[in-house]
């Protein structure tokens, strides 16, 4: 195994502390104890097992960040015959998943309380690890990352959900603003609700959650996405790097969100997918026969940047991975055409 050398910030204490409060008062996703149209974990499993093919039954999954849990009781549910382990950092968000797991009928997930940065040996090795939209929110998600490796097996993956810089710019301008308006309040998480509420912030205009339909969820998203207390927002190169110090073998791309619609990656002219998804598709964005033959001579690191400038991701899901899952990946497939060695 690889070895995280960089010391974590002397702010990292600080700012957990910070967090896990928010999401203890702001349970995410959901408050209801029951479960929602919450569907986006389990399709991205059901289209990584069709595209491999992969088969989660039989293996174990470890869900990093799992709030409420109302997600990952969608995937539960669609994937019975595989072990899930679910853990959070907040004792609020995982009383009501088990609640909803419970009502459910879902019995083929374990839930914890733990803490990304601390020690995880003691919850064993996973086949795959989901870190859905948490390791934005660590003073240093480099460090965070590394710690998830440690419990991925020889031939695991690892799917992780990042913010997007590029695509973030009207989310940040409407968070700055509030930021200024609500200033020293010191109930600002309320304060920010009204005001976010009265300049008409509430809305899905990025395509955010689909469970605003209950006046506590509404809330607690708009403290996720408005008043959050730290979030690190990412693009390729920054992306790159953290990849980089990781103790994984490759990754790539796996799909990104841009403004509210979701799109498979690939850097691919002639791409074609069998399955009812968007994808990044450059022949749009490139008129003539000089700029289809300019993109085909860059490397492979140029054309993500060209995609991510066509696109302007607000969020990438991206897929790590050890040598030993590389056999799974057909060798001209999408996944192994945009995947970037470490």
């Amino acid at each position: 195994m690889g070895t995280y050398t960089e010391s974590a910030p002397a702010e990292l204490d600080d700012v957990r502390r910070r967090v896990q409060d928010m999401y203890s008062r702001f349970p995410y996703p959901s408050l209801e104890r029951r479960e929602r149209r919450l569907g986006e974990l389990a399709n991205m499993m059901r289209l990584f097992a069709a595209e491999t093919p992969y088969d989660f039954r039989g293996k174990t999954v470890l869900d990093v960040g799992t709030g409420t849990g109302h997600r990952l009781v969608s995937a539960a549910r669609h994937f019975p015959d595989t072990r899930f382990v679910a853990v959070d950092a907040c004792d609020a968000p995982l009383e009501i998943a088990r609640a909803t797991a419970l009502e459910a009928g879902v019995t083929n997930i374990t839930f914890q309380r733990h803490d990304l940065l601390a020690d995880g040996t003691d919850l064993g090795r996973f086949d795959a690890v989901l870190c859905m939209g948490v390791l934005h929110h660590l003073a240093d998600p480099a460090f965070g990352l590394w710690h998830l490796t440690q419990l991925l097996a020889d031939d695991g993956v690892l799917f992780a959900y990042l913010y997007g810089a590029p695509g973030s710019a009207e989310r940040m301008r409407r968070k700055e603003m509030l930021s200024l308006l609500v200033g020293d309040e010191k109930e600002k998480f309320e304060t920010g609700i009204r005001l976010a509420k009265a300049l008409r912030f509430a809305s899905d205009d990025f395509g955010w959650n689909r469970n605003s339909d209950d006046t506590r969820s509404l809330d607690a998203l708009i403290v996720d996405r408005y008043l959050n207390v730290h979030e690190v927002l990412f693009d390729m190169s920054s992306l790159s790097d953290m990849m980089r110090s990781s103790d994984l073998d490759a990754y790539m791309v796996y799909g990104i969100t841009s403004e509210s619609r979701g799109y498979l990656f690939d850097t691919e002219l002639d791409a074609r997918t069998p399955f009812m998804v968007q994808w990044t598709d450059m022949t749009k964005n490139l008129p003539t026969a000089e700029a289809v033959a300019a993109y085909r001579r860059l490397d492979i690191h140029d054309k993500y940047r060209m995609v991510e400038l066509a696109y302007q991701p607000n969020g990438y899901t991206v897929l790590g991975y050890r040598h030993g899952a590389a056999h799974r990946f057909a060798r001209h497939g999408r996944i192994a055409r945009n995947s970037l060695l470490i």
